[in-house]
């Protein structure tokens, strides 16, 4: 879209009365109100030279350069959150209801060049109301508990390539010191898949990550991320081959690739960040166990220890675990016992741990029977938590630095897998995999 007729009020606001209008008349619209796939090509050639997934941040996206607030007003979501993340068929359909409504003027001079106003074909015949598309179970979906503990609800994230979903068997999610939030995502096809949240809410949209040695993918077995003090974001995971893995993703964006943690092998794997630029992970190994390992900012690593059990138990057996580093240096973490319930432990920044202690349930029940789990710590010393309950809902709690419990919350979410992180400003973002 022309960016001098696009900021002309005529062009880029419009009316309620109008929008309504328009809706009713690109039902089964004719084709004084259509232009040809050709002449389209010819408008995306001026605008983005034909590139249908450009987003250059300049506010116009997409092979047409249509703005956000436009494709809104004209249905666009119901393809994608943003003009380049849909394909070019469903650019061009929402294009031709913005052509219906504001004219060929839409898009200024490109739109004069290509002679849209006097072409009148039907580009896609019969297909003019874009069908909403149907999420499904393990759609991955976003919400922010804002920090005076109201909630901004779960919504969808847009899939890869322009999706309208993203299919996930696994999340992790990460806030770094400038607000936004990294997420990594295991697709559906097994590969690890990059998203970045920034402050006003954008989203850069799915990247997949290199696998090791050059690959193209990275195939993960688990996976999980935690934000670095000094903006980076440190990524943990288990290989195909069973074997764990870290991967640092730069302040600046890039990343320093895939080395490898020793020989250990694992079924899942946590990591927390610490206030002094070391990390700490868990792993269940592939005896049951939780162990535990710290990597210090100079990049090397202690062994694995593994980590006591509940009474005079030498060992953690465990199903899920989660991890969070705490200002003052301490970490607290989360896990499934073999009785699947919810235990919770402190490891304090001396190194000493305070031992597994039983969380009560919803609503005041002995015990919390979980299937999947992650902790965030926030600037207060507080920690939240999400939780999938055995009923398959997605249940908030926090404990408060006092050592309170505030208790488990129905969040009104249907989930398989969650993740949460807390935010500088006391806020926390969550993203959930729906049932």
């Amino acid at each position: 879209m022309s960016r001098t007729a696009a900021r002309r009020p005529r062009l880029a606001v419009i009316t309620a009365t109008a929008l309504a209008a328009v809706a009713l008349s690109t039902v089964g619209a004719g084709s004084a109100q259509a232009a040809s796939v050709a002449t389209w090509d010819k408008v995306a050639q001026c605008e983005s030279t034909n590139n249908w997934s450009i987003n250059t941040g300049n506010g116009y996206y997409g092979g047409l350069q249509i703005l956000k607030s436009t494709w809104d007003s004209f249905g666009g979501r119901a393809y994608a959150a943003y003009p380049h993340q849909a394909t070019k068929k469903q650019q061009i359909l929402i294009a031709e209801k913005i052509l219906a409504g504001q004219g060929a003027g839409a898009w200024g001079s490109c739109g004069a060049a290509a002679n849209l106003g006097s072409d009148h074909s039907d580009p896609y015949p019969g297909d003019t109301t874009p069908p909403a598309p149907v999420s499904k179970a393990g759609d991955l979906y976003h919400a922010t508990r804002l920090a005076d503990g109201s909630w901004q609800t779960f919504q969808a994230l847009n899939g890869f390539g322009g999706a309208a979903f993203f299919n996930a068997s696994q999340e992790s999610i990460a806030a770094t010191p400038d607000g936004s939030t990294q997420t990594l995502a295991t697709g559906n096809d097994g590969n690890l898949y990059h998203t970045a949240r920034y402050t006003n809410g954008q989203w850069t949209g799915w990247a997949a990550l290199p696998g090791v040695g050059g690959a193209a993918n990275f195939a993960a077995k688990d996976q999980a991320m935690a934000g670095m003090s000094n903006g980076d974001a440190n990524v943990m995971a288990i290989g195909n081959d069973g074997k764990i893995y870290q991967n640092t993703r730069f302040k600046n964006g890039s990343w320093s690739g895939w080395s490898g943690v020793g020989t250990w092998q694992a079924k899942k794997i946590a990591v927390a960040g610490l206030p002094d630029g070391s990390t700490q992970t868990l792993i269940i190994g592939n005896d049951g166990n939780v162990y535990h390992a710290t990597r210090a900012t100079d990049g090397t690593w202690t062994s694995w220890n593994a980590l006591p059990g509940t009474g005079t138990a030498t060992t953690f057996q465990a199903g899920n675990i989660a991890i969070t580093g705490l200002p003052n240096g301490s970490t607290q973490m989360l896990a499934t016992g073999n009785d699947g319930l919810t235990y919770h432990n402190i490891r304090n920044a001396d190194g000493t741990l305070q031992g597994w202690a039983k969380v009560d349930g919803y609503g005041g029940a002995p015990g919390f029977a979980a299937t999947s789990l992650s902790i965030a710590a926030m600037p207060s010393g507080d920690t939240q938590m999400l939780a999938v309950g055995n009923d398959g809902k997605a249940y908030h709690a926090a404990r408060y630095a006092n050592g309170s419990w505030q208790g488990w919350w129905a969040t009104g979410m249907g989930a398989q897998k969650v993740a949460i992180t807390g935010l500088a400003d006391g806020s926390a973002q969550m993203l959930a995999t729906r049932n």
